[in-house]
């Protein structure tokens, strides 16, 4: 489906207000939204506005987050119940400039909901020159410990943005194999899921999305070790909950940690932009085991898709994904 992005925007903002967004928060999430299109991404943003962003956390995104720690080289943000996404849009700003005027910042947050868009965020710290690493102990539970049967953390994605003097290196996953939500998806394509990635409530490997239960952590114990400290410095460290403390029911206890760090703190950022420019240029020029699957830069391919919808000024949508949200605004 092709929408022109201005019509997608309104479109947003109409689904926005409808449900009770207040009319900043609509705008600003409305303009996040169609960055993370523009870009791409495996679950299409348009696709779960109707179920991700109800009429519920509308209501309490208009609670006002405040500040519970301030300190010179860190924040520490009680949400409220306030919409992640949107409080780390308010602050977002303020914590590049906070990185810039000192070297590194910390951001946590805790008391609110699913914080989505790292990608969108990443590249706004690295347009400015600045370094983004962010982490979320996104849950409740969903992965099962290296060699267990049984899921305890979530899926704990880490995120992170890099300058460069071309397009910024971009990486955002889930330190799981796969995402949770790759179970759901598979449902509704009616696909089989990846290989060697899901467990059923038995605790043995699964294909099949009507019997996975949990995923399995990204690269054996290294990634569960991964997964781990995601989980501890998104949940313990900002107050969130961590583990099996995490309700099942709730959003409300999962956590969000961001540093930024200005590479002009450490020398000159010419220099630097130059050093992490040659970096991907030679990884970029290093020949592929398949021709067919060249390698790749994180980030580098969602830039340009950026970049070439902006030039036209349409995008490109998944058409189930678009239905979806044509649903959601008629209903």
């Amino acid at each position: 489906m092709i929408v022109a992005i201005d019509d997608l925007r309104k479109k947003i903002n109409q689904l926005l207000i409808k449900n009770g967004f207040n009319e900043n928060d609509s705008a600003n999430l409305a303009d996040i939204v169609v960055e993370q299109e523009l870009v791409g991404n495996q679950f299409s943003s348009i696709a779960e506005l109707g179920s991700k962003h109800s009429k519920k956390l509308a209501e309490e995104s208009n609670i006002g987050a405040e500040i519970v720690v301030d300190k010179p080289a860190m924040m520490l943000v009680k949400g409220n119940g306030r919409s992640a996404p949107l409080i780390t849009a308010d602050y977002l700003d303020v914590v590049i400039d906070k990185a810039k005027s000192q070297g590194i910042y910390a951001m946590g947050i805790y008391d609110s909901t699913y914080n989505d868009f790292f990608d969108v965020y990443c590249r706004r710290a690295a347009e400015k020159d600045c370094i983004a690493i962010i982490f979320e102990n996104g849950g409740p539970q969903g992965v099962v410990p290296f060699g267990g049967k049984s899921d305890v953390t979530g899926t704990n994605p880490l995120a992170y943005g890099i300058p460069t003097n071309k397009y910024p290196i971009v990486f955002d996953a889930a330190t799981a194999m796969h995402a949770y939500g790759r179970i759901r998806q598979a449902k509704e394509l009616g696909e089989k899921l990846p290989e060697n990635a899901y467990v059923d409530e038995a605790g043995n490997i699964t294909t099949d999305p009507n019997q996975a239960y949990a995923v399995l952590p990204f690269g054996g114990f290294k990634g569960f070790g991964i997964n781990l400290l995601v989980d501890v410095l998104s949940g313990c460290l900002v107050r969130g909950k961590s583990g099996l403390d995490m309700p099942e029911d709730s959003q409300r206890y999962i956590g969000t940690l961001i540093l930024v760090i200005s590479p002009e703190a450490f020398g000159d950022i010419d220099e630097f932009k130059k050093s992490t420019t040659k970096l991907a240029e030679d990884i970029l020029a290093v020949e592929a085991i398949d021709p067919s699957n060249p390698v790749r830069i994180p980030g580098f391919k969602g830039s340009k898709r950026k970049e070439d919808a902006l030039k036209n000024g349409n995008i490109e949508l998944d058409d189930i994904a678009w239905q979806k949200f044509e649903s959601s605004l008629s209903s």
